[in-house]
């Protein structure tokens, strides 16, 4: 199988598009009840715009037995209706031995994610079981979209006052890369970071969280991020495309837009990268 960062610049060029939209069902802002019914009319609505759906687990576990159900229904919805869509299962996970092990057989095996994000606080022994997955992909949470991630992520490694904690998190997912399977988390909301893991870390795909209701500025994620191809990114949006309506019945049709309103903000912003093919 193909790496997955090879993978991934084939669906962007094929679709023309690097929008990646987040499936986080919340109860209290979902127009319907039924969370496979409601992530399954997103899906139809909006697959033809996008490169990557992303689960986030944390809403279906907090929901108990019945919201497992529904992630298992919507993974198998993507597959039938968008195959070439991939499927981000973000949770997060961080552990090492055969917890770690335990943990990419359950985000790779049992739900079939394309690519999972990865706490590598613990250092390689939380990754390397993730890469043994031919053809799936890690990508390694490096430089967080909220305020607060400058605790710790920020923190100089040397006397001399660099690098940061966050720029030497990314040299040891590019070193533990052997395989092109390996990516970066960064938030739309830290665009001069952003620019400054694209110069250093020219081919890693970048999964960027953080624009609608976080506050990140689409144009400049774009600018900053983009490959020498004007690829090699995910900006994914949750809540403004999945609660862009609260109708039970025109909610689709509003996530459809809202959408297609990524999608034009990201091609628009590529027309100022030199050397980018949209």
């Amino acid at each position: 199988m193909e790496p997955f960062a090879t993978r991934l610049d084939e669906v962007a060029a094929r679709k023309n598009t690097m929008v990646c939209v987040g499936l986080d069902p919340d109860p209290r802002r979902m127009p319907i009840d039924d969370v496979a019914q409601f992530n399954k009319r997103i899906i139809d609505a909006t697959h033809p715009l996008v490169a990557a759906y992303k689960p986030q687990m944390a809403y279906y576990e907090a929901l108990g037995i019945d919201g497992l159900r529904a992630l298992e229904e919507t993974v198998r919805h993507i597959r039938d209706v968008a195959p070439e869509v991939l499927i981000v299962g973000d949770g997060k996970r961080g552990d090492m031995g055969p917890t770690a092990t335990a943990y990419a057989t359950a985000m790779f095996d049992v739900w079939d994610f394309d690519v999972v994000t990865v706490n590598a606080y613990q250092g390689s022994d939380t990754v390397e079981p993730f890469l043994q997955h031919p053809g799936r992909g890690v990508f390694i949470v490096c430089r967080t979209s909220n305020p607060s991630s400058r605790d710790f992520q920020d923190l100089r490694i040397d006397e001399e006052g660099k690098p940061q904690l966050f720029e030497k998190v990314a040299e040891a997912a590019e070193r533990w890369d052997i395989g092109g399977n390996i990516g970066l988390v960064v938030g739309a909301t830290f665009p001069m970071e952003l620019r400054l893991l694209r110069a250093d870390h020219t081919t890693m795909p970048i999964l960027v969280p953080g624009v609608g209701a976080q506050g990140g500025d689409v144009i400049k994620a774009v600018k900053a991020g983009v490959d020498g191809n004007g690829r090699g990114m995910l900006i994914n949006s949750s809540r403004g495309i999945i609660y862009a309506s609260d109708h039970p019945k025109d909610y689709p049709r509003y996530a459809k837009i809202a959408c297609q309103s990524l999608q034009r903000q990201i091609n628009h912003a590529l027309e100022a990268v030199p050397g980018s093919a949209k």
